[in-house]
């Protein structure tokens, strides 16, 4: 015996206006909530017009048993983790399958050094839910991640992603989601990115982040053409700037008088006998110069 299926109603282009249904999911208009109800066999209404989330919407969820559950700071911060396992074991597969390249349009610089900053599933996962290729994971985008059922704080979490409370989370709002701490370079990411977007302001300079979110040694301004060497917090050392390549491994590495040339490894690492010299060296110095009162300085 075949299983009917219902004859639901046809939904036109021009009905378009998105809402939010009361499964907390948007759909592109009300008749598609209708459809998606007839189809499901459940009982959808509309929450709100507009995407989801609505914005008289608290950081809640319903339970099974009609009960609200507030999803606490660390009830997200457990799901981060347990979304980044997730992704991790998608992208393990779909590299196995031959199919873990990324798909979207050509990106900015600012989303290039974000993407490389991110880790590498999560900026896989967005690239895949980023159907749209602008950069931006809309509700309907997130939707796809369908794990309501078994994650019951999936929509406060994402949510919470949306710093900018504009309605879609961003390349650095996905990245920073699945942090504990926003590291230095990758929170000056979000906020450059958030400028941009708010202000268009040209010329900005876009700090390059290691795979930790902290700055990398070597900064360069591409406008201008100079570098410099920086700390892992981002502060700029002095005397490191030049128009080409500091040799940002060593000088980094040294402690106290960067000029000086030589590191703490340095001093720890000389031999008894060179010491000895160097006295013996010193020792003849300050006879020469007791000797010759009128000598010169050098």
């Amino acid at each position: 015996m075949q299983t009917k299926i219902p004859a639901c109603k046809p939904c036109h282009m021009a009905q378009l206006a998105s809402v939010c249904g009361s499964d907390g999911h948007t759909y592109s208009s009300v008749c598609k909530l209708e459809q998606q109800a007839c189809l499901s066999s459940k009982q959808l209404a509309v929450r709100c017009e507009g995407p989801c989330p609505c914005p008289t919407e608290q950081a809640t969820s319903s339970t099974t048993d009609g009960k609200a559950e507030t999803c606490t700071g660390q009830d997200l911060a457990d799901l981060g983790d347990r979304l980044r396992d997730w992704f991790q074991l998608l992208h393990e597969n779909s590299k196995q399958n031959g199919s873990a390249s990324s798909g979207g349009g050509p990106a900015s610089g600012l989303d290039k050094v974000l993407g490389a900053s991110c880790k590498d599933s999560i900026g896989w996962m967005f690239s895949k839910l980023d159907t749209s290729a602008d950069l931006f994971l809309d509700q309907m985008e997130l939707a796809a991640i369908n794990l309501d059922k078994y994650e019951v704080c999936i929509r406060p979490f994402f949510n919470s992603c949306d710093t900018y409370k504009d309605g879609r989370v961003s390349t650095a709002e996905w990245c920073l989601c699945f942090w504990r701490e926003k590291p230095p370079c990758l929170a000056e990411l979000e906020r450059i990115q958030i400028q941009e977007a708010a202000k268009k302001k040209p010329g900005v300079f876009i700090p390059s982040c290691d795979e930790d979110g902290y700055y990398r040694k070597m900064q360069c301004d591409r406008s201008g053409g100079d570098c410099w060497c920086v700390d892992q917090l981002g502060l700029e050392l002095t005397g490191t700037r030049t128009h080409g390549s500091p040799d940002c491994d060593d000088i980094v590495g040294f402690s106290g008088d960067f000029g000086s040339g030589v590191g703490w490894e340095d001093e720890e690492e000389k031999e008894p006998e060179e010491a000895g010299e160097e006295a013996e060296a010193e020792e003849e110095e300050g006879e020469a110069g007791e000797a010759d009162d009128g000598g010169y300085i050098w």
